[in-house]
Formats: structure tokens, C-alpha cells, sequence
């Protein structure tokens, strides 16, 4: 495996990630990594990295990259919206298609949590097609859940008082709020037409029904699967759990990368 730094520039913001590339010649199907709300590019404990490793040992590329506001990469978590991490994703493949050692028409995306809504839009309304999508842990229940004034089971009431809500020692402004009020998570994957991949787990607070609903007629249909596993929380944190997380998701991403 080879890793190389990834950096594009977008909205005079440099976003700041990796490319692993398998040891190999040629462009190789690649696979980019969407990290959930307030996390970075290895996600939770490093579990991007071990599926980044796991793709690249059956010849896969993997790009991961920090949104604007998160990580290493510009700009302020203040500032964050889905909307406008959704822009700037489609910006972000549009480089990853000119990256040497990518096939640019074997592309695939994966998203955790709320990096799996981005990634669903992102696959819907994109110019391009994508030969897979999965979705871990997705919190489709956002909007709902802010549109109800609380984030996470805690108050946005300090948006009004403090200007700010403190998730998790970072300050973050009323623009995701403002944002999430008129999202509509899913009528915005509708347009995905290629296959999907959700994996769930019984112990995330985020409840299943919200993947379940991915599965209606007038958003995947019988293009979607989903896979509920017992015990797995939200962050895959647990064993076997998280094994069973990277066995799924890359025998699904490389029978659709043939």
C-alpha cells in the first residue's frame, strides 16, 4: 500500500486527506470516504483506515479527506452545514477524477453517520455515476431531530443565548440549524440509481427505522439492502461487530468494482 496526501482547493478553503493506492500500476477503482459530523477522516478509532487497508489489499484505491471546518482541512466547524458539505464534496470528486492512479469510471462512496447523507445526495445528484453506495450508522434522523430544537438528545437552546451550541467542545453556529429545517434527506438520495449497501446496528442511537425508510419504493427501492446488526452502537465500536462492519462492506464494494 502507498499513501499519498490528498489536498484540493474549494471555496479558497484547502480540504486535507489521503490517498491509499494499492501497490499496483495503472488506474485502480477507487473508493471515497465521507467521516461523520465532527469526526475526521479515520473516523472513529481508526476504522477508516482499517477499511482503507482492507481495500487496498484486494486492489482498490481509497481517498478519505476532512470536510471544510473538521480535521486538518480550512475553515470553521462554526460553520458547517450538510448543504454546504454537499457542495463542496461534488467539487472534491471532480479532483479525485483527475487524480493519477484513479479509474474514474469505477468509482464508489461510503459514508458513516452523517457523512453517509452527504454521500447519498452527493451519488443522486452528481453528473456522474457511482458503481456502489454504502451508508454506515446514517443519521437521517437529523433534520427531524433539529427541527424538534435538540441535537444528539441535548437543547439547542444555547444557539439563542450563547450564539453558539457546544458540541463536544467545538463551537457551532445556527447555519446547520437553519439548514437542516428545509433538508429532505430522503427525496434527495432518490436519484441514486445503482446498488446500496446500509449497515445498521441494534445499539445505535440513531433508530433503525430511519435506514429502513431508505428501503421505500420512492427512495431505493429493491436497489437498497440493509443489514442489522446486533450490538454494533453507532461507532462500531465493539468486536465482532466492526469485523463483521469491514467483511460486509468490502466484499459489496469489490463485487461492484469488477
Amino acid at each position: 500500500m502507498i499513501l499519498q496526501p490528498f489536498d484540493v482547493s474549494v471555496r479558497g478553503l484547502a480540504l486535507r486527506g489521503v490517498h491509499y493506492r494499492p501497490d499496483r500500476d495503472g488506474d485502480a477503482p477507487t473508493v471515497v470516504l465521507f467521516h461523520g459530523f465532527g469526526g475526521s477522516r479515520v473516523e472513529t478509532t481508526g476504522v477508516f483506515v482499517t477499511l482503507a487497508r482492507a481495500l487496498t489489499a484486494r486492489g482498490l484505491g481509497v481517498i478519505a479527506y476532512d470536510r471544510a471546518g473538521h480535521g486538518e482541512s480550512d475553515g470553521d466547524f462554526f460553520d458547517t452545514t450538510v448543504s454546504g458539505d454537499i457542495a463542496d464534496a461534488h467539487l472534491v470528486l471532480e479532483a479525485v477524477r483527475r487524480r493519477e492512479g484513479v479509474d474514474a469510471e469505477n468509482l464508489h462512496l461510503v459514508g458513516m453517520s452523517l457523512g453517509s447523507v452527504v454521500a447519498s445526495v452527493v451519488a443522486s445528484e452528481n453528473e456522474h455515476a457511482f458503481r456502489s453506495l454504502t451508508m454506515w450508522s446514517t443519521a437521517a434522523l437529523f433534520v427531524d431531530e433539529i427541527s424538534g430544537g435538540t441535537l444528539q438528545g441535548r437543547s439547542l437552546e444555547g444557539l439563542a443565548r450563547d450564539g453558539f451550541f457546544d458540541f463536544l467542545g467545538m463551537r457551532l453556529g445556527p447555519a446547520l440549524r437553519d439548514d437542516a429545517v428545509t433538508f429532505d434527506v430522503y427525496s434527495r438520495a432518490a436519484g441514486y440509481d445503482g446498488p446500496v449497501l446500509l449497515l445498521h446496528g441494534t445499539d445505535d442511537f440513531i433508530p433503525v427505522s430511519y435506514a429502513e425508510r431508505y428501503l421505500a419504493a420512492d427512495v431505493f427501492g429493491d436497489r437498497g439492502q440493509l443489514v442489522v446488526v446486533d450490538g454494533a452502537d453507532h461507532g462500531w465500536a465493539q468486536l465482532p461487530q466492526r469485523d463483521d462492519l469491514i467483511a460486509r462492506t468490502v466484499a459489496f464494494i469489490t463485487a461492484n468494482a469488477r
